[in-house]
C-alpha cells in the first residue's frame, strides 16, 4: 500500500537543491522550507521534517560545499564592503582636494580683483605724474623775453667789469676787505 501524501524522488531534488541553494546563498532553511512548502502545497514544518530526518544524511558533502560557499561569499563580500569603503574614502578624498583646490581659485580671484584695482589705482597715479610733469616742462621750456636776457647779460657783463670773480670757489676763499 503507498500513502497518498508520500514524497516522490522529483520533490526530494527539489527541497534538496532549494535547500542547498538557500544555504549557499546565507538565507535559512526555514525560508527554503517555506518556498518548497507553497510549490508542493505542504506546510513547511513537513518540508523541514523530510529534510532534516531523510535527506540531509545524504548530502553532507553538498551541504559543506554550499556553507563554504556561503563563507566565501561573505568574505567576498566584506571585501566588496571594504573596497566600497576604500573607494568612498578615495572619493572623499577627492571631493577634499576639489574643495581645497576650489578655495584656493576663490583666493586666487579675490587676490587678481585686489591686483586689478591697485593696478587701475596706479595708473591714475601715473596720469596725475604725466600731467604734472608736463605742466612743470611747460613752465621751465617758456622762452625767456628778450628784454630779460639783454638785462641778464648787462649785469653778467657789469660784473666781470667789477671784477667779479668768474670762479665762486675763488670768491669765497678771498679775505673780506
Amino acid at each position: 500500500m503507498h500513502r497518498q501524501d508520500a514524497w516522490t524522488q522529483p520533490e526530494d531534488d527539489l527541497l534538496a537543491n532549494t535547500v542547498l541553494i538557500y544555504v549557499s546563498s546565507n538565507k535559512t532553511q526555514l525560508a527554503a522550507f517555506q518556498e518548497v512548502g507553497e510549490r508542493l502545497n505542504r506546510t513547511p514544518a513537513a518540508c523541514g521534517f523530510r529534510w532534516n530526518s531523510t535527506l540531509r544524511h545524504n548530502y553532507y558533502d553538498e551541504i559543506k560545499a554550499a556553507k563554504d560557499k556561503r563563507m566565501n561569499n561573505q568574505k567576498s563580500s566584506k571585501s566588496s564592503r571594504a573596497n566600497i569603503e576604500t573607494i568612498e574614502e578615495t572619493e572623499i578624498n577627492y571631493m577634499n582636494e576639489i574643495d581645497k583646490a576650489i578655495n584656493a581659485l576663490k583666493n586666487l580671484r579675490i587676490e587678481f580683483l585686489n591686483m586689478q584695482e591697485t593696478i587701475r589705482t596706479q595708473k591714475n597715479k601715473i596720469n596725475e605724474l604725466t600731467i604734472e610733469i608736463q605742466e612743470d616742462r611747460k613752465e621751465y621750456d617758456r622762452p625767456i623775453a628778450s628784454d630779460d636776457l639783454d638785462t641778464l647779460l648787462k649785469i653778467i657783463h657789469r660784473a666781470e667789469q667789477l671784477g667779479f670773480p668768474k670762479n665762486i670757489q675763488q670768491y669765497k676763499e678771498e679775505p673780506a676787505i
